[in-house]
């Protein structure tokens, strides 16, 4: 068995023993439904609503909105880094500034969006983009700033045009810090579009998650949860896939 594999498996049984522990906790009453629900009536709340209800709609939503976003930040992010790395007395100038751009409150900015596109998908996807694009513009930046001057002298000595040097030494070096903040931007932005969605109400797995918690539907919320698990879940190995390949 190779290391990977350990080590998928080693996480896998945490997982599924840490269920375990709940589902016992929850039917033998130690834990109060009120605010914990078993996981397989969660699960089972889960796939009724797939089949039945609304669920796949408004998750669908969700991962329009999350695809948007990343695609939005990905574009103008890895662009804007590779801006600030190209012109270093500009990108010297700015970096403090996304520094703290990115440790600010931004989300407390949501009603001017709101106020600006509407409450609709676009509020969500265009605040949610900026969470996603400071840590991109950053790695991205930091990724180049970083790339071993060695490896560039070795292209320079194979004779490589500027674009062979590019892509089979530039484009490799930089990829683990860039998809890096990929990763990061993930995470920002499902916080931020999930939020947006629970607070604005606008259609998706937080308006999903908003109306169950209003109800008292705890099962309902624990449900919600594992569609936002499972949309995390599919980003990262999206992610992960697209690494390998630009890596090669």
């Amino acid at each position: 068995m190779s290391e990977s594999t350990r080590l998928t498996a080693w996480r896998l049984g945490i997982i599924f023993g840490a269920l375990v522990i709940v589902e016992a906790s929850v039917r033998g009453g130690w834990i109060s439904t009120f605010f914990l629900a078993a996981p397989t009536r969660a699960a089972l709340v889960f796939w009724q609503q797939l089949t039945y209800g609304n669920a796949l709609l408004l998750t669908s939503i969700t991962l329009c909105e999350i695809t948007a976003c990343l695609v939005i930040a990905t574009v103008f992010g890895v662009l804007a880094g590779f801006f600030l790395w190209r012109h270093k007395l500009i990108g010297t100038s700015y970096e403090m500034l996304l520094a703290a751009l990115f440790s600010s409150p931004v989300i407390l900015a949501y009603p001017i969006f709101l106020v600006t596109f509407g409450r609709t998908s676009a509020a969500v996807i265009a605040l949610s983009s900026i969470f996603g694009l400071i840590p991109i513009i950053m790695n991205t930046r930091s990724a180049f700033q970083n790339v071993n001057p060695i490896l560039l002298q070795v292209g320079a000595s194979m004779n490589l045009t500027r674009r062979q040097l590019f892509r089979h030494i530039l484009i490799p070096a930089v990829a683990p810090a860039i998809f890096s903040g990929f990763r990061l931007a993930l995470t920002y932005i499902l916080k931020s579009v999930l939020g947006l969605e629970y607070v604005a109400q606008v259609g998706g797995v937080g308006m999903w998650l908003s109306d169950a918690a209003y109800k008292f539907e705890v099962e309902e919320v624990y449900a919600g949860l594992f569609g936002t698990i499972a949309l995390s879940i599919l980003f990262l190995y999206l992610i992960n896939r697209s690494e390998r390949w630009f890596r090669k």
